[in-house]
């Protein structure tokens, strides 16, 4: 009896099986005051399944007497074979006791694994909502086309547009770190692009960059704890819609212009980083002057970075190839060359890190 309430305590149902009738087992249950739930399986049709006894004619071939422990799921935890009535038991509740306190502690788990999930899925639904939707600049600035592949559901690289009648901006940023974090300061920088692009008109890159740089510094300042080496790399442009003039200034990304005749020129950023202190006092803005059917390219750096089994990197110079191999394809088609070139370089390699490009003719 102080058996069945320990296992009562527990929520576990100790109950006997065996290949006797029930009026044997109602017998035998009398005769020894058992208060035990006793199964009856005259045809093995569960005892084989667990003990291998198998029933010949009106005989059969039973196993030695076993305890069998088995969780909620269904799953055998253990087999006790032989079985010491005296001690037996106890030991089934000290197991009991501890398997169930593994299920505790993964129900735990999982629990804080669906939190996290779903803190993560918020997360993600809120950086969809700050990234743009690309193609609302195609009417007035050409053909835009996008590869995204974070490394997780969410990542640290991020774009921006903005766009009127005369000119349009376009913004590629890799923020420190990837997944949750790297989230975490996409959002600062694409709140602060928000803030700081409300007019644009008499403003340049290269001020824009200014102005980001010192909001992304006095949030990681207030925020040092949660900051402190955070920082992000970009390149923004502006195009003049009727000049065709093409305005640019960048954090450690370059920008790939590629004109009509196919050849494509890469301008060299300046090298330092948003939201970090910097030697360098003034950001530096380059012009080109476009022809029509230029090509820009704005990537980060998980592109040329991506590694192969070998440990060998995709390149910059792959990435420039196919990009020139392949000018006369529409920007769609040549984003799907440019991921499924990376997939094969890659092969059964881990992506080590978000991948962005925009693809933009003007």
């Amino acid at each position: 009896m102080r058996s069945l309430k320990q296992f009562d305590k527990l929520t576990a149902l100790p109950f006997g099986i065996s290949s006797n009738t029930v009026e044997q087992h109602a017998q035998f249950a009398k005769n020894h005051e058992l208060m035990l739930p006793l199964l009856a399986d005259p045809e093995l049709k569960m005892i084989s399944q667990y003990t291998g006894s198998k029933r010949f004619g009106n005989f059969s071939m039973a196993a030695s007497r076993q305890s069998f422990l088995i969780d909620p799921q269904g799953v055998l935890r253990k087999v006790y074979n032989p079985v010491n009535i005296f001690t037996h038991a106890d030991e089934v509740l000290s197991d009991l006791q501890t398997l169930t306190e593994v299920i505790d502690q993964l129900g735990s788990l999982q629990r804080r694994q669906r939190e996290m999930q779903d803190s993560i899925t918020a997360a993600r639904r809120i950086q969809q909502s700050l990234l743009p939707d690309l193609s609302s600049i195609e009417n007035s600035s050409g053909q835009i086309a996008l590869m995204f592949e974070p490394l997780e559901q969410i990542g640290g690289d991020c774009y921006w547009v903005q766009s009127n009648s005369a000119q349009t901006w376009v913004g590629l940023f890799d923020c420190t770190g990837h997944g949750v974090p790297g989230a975490f300061i996409t959002m600062v920088l694409l709140s602060g692009l928000q803030r700081l692009g409300n007019n644009l008109t008499h403003t340049s890159p290269a001020r824009l960059l200014e102005q980001l740089d010192q909001y992304l510094r006095e949030v990681f300042e207030a925020e040092q704890d949660k900051f402190s080496s955070s920082g992000a790399e970009g390149v923004l442009v502006c195009l003049n819609h009727q000049q065709k003039k093409l305005n640019f200034a960048s954090a450690r990304r370059p920008l790939w212009v590629q004109q009509p005749d196919g050849v494509i020129k890469e301008t060299k950023p300046q090298r330092r980083i948003l939201g970090q202190p910097s030697k360098l006092q003034q950001w530096e803005e380059q012009s080109f002057t476009l022809s029509s059917g230029s090509r820009l390219f704005l990537f980060s750096d998980g592109i040329p970075d991506e590694g192969n089994p070998e440990g060998f990197s995709f390149g910059k110079h792959r990435l420039k190839s196919i990009l020139q191999h392949h000018e006369q394809v529409s920007l769609a088609e040549l984003t799907s060359k440019v991921r499924s070139a990376i997939q094969l370089w890659r092969e059964e390699a881990i992506q080590r890190d978000d991948q962005t490009l925009i693809a933009w003719e003007v």
